[in-house]
């Protein structure tokens, strides 16, 4: 299990790296494993995709690195992803689904990217003004419809 847990902590900063500038961590570096691995036990029907997902991820990395996974350089981790992708079109898509929620829901990462939480209304929204030349086509067109 711990190694299923390093290859997922691994994954998850391949689809969520952390940010060029080092404001965001990474998905895996986030600790995001322990939120997949407690979806996992909580949806059963998740188990088999998932660590069956980490197990073909497993060989085919090991496929180009007898090291695995962690060894490979970017390009080989992402040629990996693609080729899993093909193999098993779930794997993917499911972890990629529950890394998104569990990081978008993170703490550290809403403090920087501080999304305004607030109502449109009252306050409202800035909007640039529109152009009403912009309908003039429409307008040209005429009536295309009758009156009932």
């Amino acid at each position: 299990m711990a190694d299923d847990k390093r290859l997922l902590t691994l994954l998850l900063d391949e689809l969520i790296p952390p940010s060029d500038d080092g404001r965001l961590p990474g998905a895996g570096a986030l600790g995001l494993a322990v939120e997949v691995e407690a979806a996992v036990k909580a949806t059963p029907a998740l188990a088999s995709p998932i660590q069956g997902g980490l197990a073909a991820l497993e060989r085919l990395s090991r496929a180009r690195n007898a090291e695995g996974f962690g060894a490979l350089s970017r390009a080989e981790r992402v040629a990996v992803l693609h080729e899993l992708e093909g193999a098993d079109p779930v794997f993917v898509p499911t972890l990629m689904m529950l890394a998104y929620v569990g990081y978008y829901g993170n703490e550290r990462v809403v403090a920087v990217l501080k999304p305004d939480m607030r109502a449109p209304h009252p306050r409202g929204y800035d909007v640039e003004p529109d152009d009403g030349a912009l309908l003039d086509p429409v307008r040209a067109r005429g009536k295309l419809y009758r009156d009932c």
